[in-house]
């Protein structure tokens, strides 16, 4: 019982990160947005539920997920696209989805967060992701995240 309890604590205390290793924000080389396609950078900062990866998929093609404090981008044609961040089973999390449009020139800095209520009806956290104006995004990525990497659409 003390080793089934012990293995609770653990496993409820640890927390998703990024690789030591992994480069901060003004290491990471983020392309300009050309006239034909768009740069979509998003991050998640310290985010319950704190032990899970947060998957992020771009029309329903999953392309990374972030531990807590990492940002990723990645480089899109202009058009519109859904953002989905869902959770692995156990986390016991709901999917959530936000429709975004990217313009030819445009990098557009998302912040995306989660929504958990404890058991007592406080929620932490909210669903909304929410858009950032660029020095205020660079800002925050550079005291919070490291880079991991994503998969081109």
């Amino acid at each position: 019982m003390r080793f089934v309890a012990f293995l609770l604590v653990v496993l409820l205390s640890a927390c998703a990160s990024a690789p030591k290793d992994a480069a901060t924000f003004d290491m990471v080389a983020i392309p300009k947005a050309s006239s034909a396609e768009g740069i979509l950078v998003f991050y998640r900062t310290y985010t319950p539920p704190l032990a899970y990866d947060m998957r992020i998929s771009v029309n329903d093609k999953q392309i990374t997920a972030l531990p807590n404090n990492t940002f990723s981008y990645v480089q899109l044609t202009p058009g519109k696209f859904k953002l989905k961040t869902s959770w692995h089973p156990l986390s016991g999390m709901f999917s959530n989805e936000q429709d975004f449009e990217i313009k030819a020139g445009e990098t557009l800095f998302l912040q995306l967060n989660s929504d958990v209520w404890t058991p007592t009806g406080i929620q932490l956290g909210s669903n909304e992701h929410a858009a950032q104006n660029h020095s205020l995004a660079a800002d925050r990525l550079r005291q919070c995240c490291q880079y991991v990497a994503s998969t081109q659409l």
